[in-house]
């Protein structure tokens, strides 16, 4: 796996740019510092030659404007080379942190809500490219005008020029302490952003539910809640910006008045002449930019700073461990369970679990509610890391298999079908990105389609297998979504096949119906069903009747029917159920 990326990489892969750029930019203020030489000159040749004065003035003003439009190409050539490597470590930054998201186990995505995630995947970034671009540029820029014009202000006065900057180390004072206030406040300010975007991406998906149980007017006021906190915490930090910008314009214009007042009695005493003071008084006016804008840099820094941050917490997150290398042969699908234990939050959900599932067989996975079946189903598909030794596949153990090898092995049909904005073509084709033969991946989407039981939904359709599905499926039913991603999971032929109660939202003929076409899917592969129906299961060559998180009974149908324990009294009730619904 391709290691984390850091800022400092990512900008260092574009050195050759930014050093360009810099060097556009120093002789940028190399040619704006001739300007005022220029205009000194002229001044003091008009007093000097009144009669050449004419020919001089041309000549300066043509002079002047060559150097004025250099400094333009040069300074448009710097931007487009700096603005652009900001672009590009943005873009870089942005596949890296994406990428590394793709690396992250399962249960960091529990923790972490997704609008937190998507803010600082688009607002954090575009600050990181702002600090690298036009943070960087000005930074560079301030460096280059401050040592090119007080070097040329010393060269006219030394004292006056040591009179000019005295209110400068107080500059460096307000901006240091307001820089730190300001780094506060821009990460409090992402962090609500980002806690605002969760809410605002969990409301809209589900758009629904809110709508079904009437409660917009609830839900509006959760969102001006938290709106109201960003604003808060926008505004302090717009105070601490208000704050420095005319703090440091204060003390920036003490110099100009200290300018005006020594350096006029010097030409007063014959020390400087007219034209120099003029050039003075004009290097001090390139200082005020840079001067004036320090608090807007300062804030531009502090908010990459913060927002780099963040993104660096997501990047200190250790991706799930992959360091295996491929078995010698293709996975025929046997599972060991020695021991399983899993923990989470403290206490285990499944604990001891130990047997033996041959390859090919057909396993179903019962238990009431919480009895930990899908945890053993996230750990069968190395969702979730479990202690070493406690999985193995085909006497190998899940840790030591790539994992691309083991999910490219294993299709599943969850609970909760996710299907893409894509057509439902596209859904079902997700797991055949490889398959390179068009004809035989539309035999494979045919087939599973038909094996899923969807062809009498895709007559009614509007475009058939080409029906844009919409966010989330949010178009089709829920019992269709869930047959899809059967449909998804059957497409990729995988040795082993986990169905997570998959046909939870179908009634129970249109179940029948599909576990009939089924029969001959399962044979030859390694199939785990979980469901919360007895007549789905009953045909299994082995039931797993979980409880507690422990394996409390293991058999047949008809052998766990005349036990009398846990599975013979689901089945009971759901015969009553079904007697009930019948009357």
């Amino acid at each position: 796996m391709t290691p984390a990326p850091t800022l400092w990489s990512a900008c260092w892969r574009y050195r050759g740019a930014l050093a360009a750029g810099s060097v556009f930019l120093l002789a940028t203020n190399a040619l704006a510092l001739a300007i005022p030489w220029q205009l000194q000159v002229a001044i003091d040749g008009f007093r000097s030659d009144a009669a050449g004065a004419g020919a001089l003035a041309i000549r300066s003003a043509l002079l002047i404007a060559t150097l004025a439009i250099t400094a333009s190409l040069t300074r448009i050539a710097s931007r487009i080379l700096v603005f652009n490597s900001g672009r590009n470590v943005e873009y870089d930054l942005r596949k890296g942190v994406f990428d590394h998201l793709l690396a992250l186990p399962p249960t960091y995505f529990a923790g972490h809500p997704v609008g937190d995630l998507m803010s600082r995947l688009t607002n954090d970034l575009m600050a990181v490219r702002v600090l690298v671009g036009f943070g960087a540029l000005n930074v560079v820029n301030t460096t280059f005008v401050y040592l090119l014009t007080i070097g040329r202000m010393v060269s006219l006065d030394a004292k006056l020029t040591l009179l000019a900057l005295l209110p400068f180390p107080a500059i460096v004072i307000v901006g240091r302490l307001t820089g730190r206030s300001m780094f506060k406040r821009s990460r409090e300010v992402a962090d609500q952003l980002g806690k605002l975007s969760s809410r605002i991406q969990e409301d809209l998906a589900g758009v629904q539910v809110v709508k079904g149980y009437a409660l917009e007017g609830a839900r509006e006021a959760t969102f001006i809640e938290q709106n109201d906190a960003y604003a808060q915490v926008s505004m302090r930090l717009v105070i601490a910006r208000g704050l420095m910008g005319p703090l440091l314009g204060l003390l920036a214009a003490i110099g100009t008045l200290v300018v005006l007042w020594g350096g006029g009695a010097a030409v007063v005493r014959g020390e400087l002449t007219l034209g120099q003071l003029t050039a003075f008084q004009l290097y001090l006016l390139q200082l005020a930019w840079p001067t004036l804008a320090l608090g807007f840099i300062l804030s531009v820094f502090q908010r990459g700073k913060a927002s780099w941050a963040r993104l660096s917490e997501v990047l200190a997150e250790p991706p799930a461990p992959d360091t295996a290398r491929d078995p010698a042969r293709p996975l025929a699908g046997a599972l060991s369970l020695r021991g399983l234990t899993v923990h989470r939050g403290g206490r285990a959900v499944l604990e001891d679990i130990t047997l033996e599932i041959p390859a090919g067989a057909t396993v179903a996975i019962v238990g009431r509610t919480g009895s930990g079946k899908s945890t053993l189903v996230d750990a069968l598909c190395r969702m979730i890391e479990v202690p070493k030794g406690t999985l193995l596949v085909d006497g190998i153990d899940v840790g030591e298999l790539p994992l691309r090898t083991l999910r490219r092995a294993i299709g599943y049909a969850p609970q909760e079908a996710f299907l893409f904005s894509e057509s439902i073509r596209d859904n079902v084709r997700f797991g055949l990105r490889d398959l390179a033969d068009e004809a035989a991946a539309g035999a494979r989407v045919e087939t599973a389609v038909r094996d899923a039981g969807l062809e009498r939904d895709l007559r009614i359709l509007p475009d058939g297998l080409d029906t844009i599905v919409g966010e989330r499926g949010i178009s089709l039913s829920g019992g269709q979504r869930q047959r899809v991603a059967l449909a998804r999971a059957l497409a990729a032929d995988p040795r082993i096949l986990i169905l997570d109660d998959s046909m939870s939202a179908v009634d129970a003929e249109t179940e029948k119906e599909i576990l009939d076409r089924l029969r001959t899917v399962l044979e030859g592969r390694t199939s785990i069903v979980v469901s919360h129906r007895i007549a789905a299961v009953r045909q299994a060559d082995q039931i797993l009747v979980l409880e507690g998180g422990r394996l409390a009974e293991q058999g047949t149908h008809d052998e766990l029917v005349e036990k009398g324990g846990i599975y013979a009294d689901l089945y009971q009730r759901e015969l009553l159920a079904a007697s009930l619904e019948a009357a």
